[in-house]
């Protein structure tokens, strides 16, 4: 049987009251304090998993899901993907396995590491960023 909640419309106050449906369709949520009609409250349903009005996003896949069978179908048609636990042995290798071919790629560029890569490339785009704004010195051959 349906767990109704209510709230008495002359003040007594909200209930909650469990009865058949029918009992509900025929004679509405009755206020136990003083026997008048009640309004029904209609309450926030839980809900776990995605879902139309409220989707699951995997940015790292640029996809979004609304059903569990829909983000099923999606994997099962890529079997080299999966979600993982971030503490999960296979992501920590994978993530350390991608963090050693980074490094060696920018050695083979010229830099330290990875960081140190990222470090002189961001501080080179902010040097153009400030030029282009007219705030970098400008000098003449004059």
């Amino acid at each position: 049987m349906p767990l109704y909640e209510g709230e008495c419309r002359h003040g007594c106050g909200r209930f909650e009251d469990v009865m058949k449906v029918h009992e509900y369709e025929s004679d509405g949520l009755i206020c136990p304090e003083c026997g008048l009609q009640a309004k029904v409250i209609i309450s926030a349903v839980p809900t776990v998993g995605p879902m139309p009005s409220k989707p699951l996003v995997i940015d790292q896949i640029g996809q979004s899901f609304t059903s569990r069978s829909e983000m099923r179908r999606y994997f099962e048609g890529r079997p080299d993907r999966k979600i993982v636990d971030p503490n999960d042995s296979s992501f920590t290798a994978f993530k350390d396995n991608a963090r050693a071919r980074a490094d060696v790629s920018a050695k083979r560029l010229g830099f330290d590491d990875h960081e140190d890569r990222g470090r002189r490339v961001k501080a080179e785009t902010a040097k153009h960023e400030k030029i282009a704004r007219g705030e970098g010195k400008i000098f003449s051959n004059a």
